[in-house]
């Protein structure tokens, strides 16, 4: 049987407000389903989002090359 998080589940899993939540889904960064007028979040999509951000803070952590003059 397939698993769902709400909104609300979400934001409070990782500590962000609804609102933040809503944003990534609208803006395509966290897949969601709509059922009727809330949004429904499948654990796959879930754990998808998760990977994708770590990968973001990955690349961001880089150190940055020294410049030489």
């Amino acid at each position: 049987m397939k698993e769902f998080f709400s909104v609300l589940e979400v934001a409070k899993l990782l500590n962000l407000s609804r609102s933040t939540v809503l944003y990534h889904i609208k803006s395509g960064n966290l897949k969601s389903n709509r059922v009727g007028k809330i949004y429904i979040i499948s654990k796959e999509d879930f754990a998808d989002f998760l990977k994708d951000k770590k990968k973001e803070k990955k690349v961001k952590k880089k150190p940055e090359e020294p410049l030489l003059f």
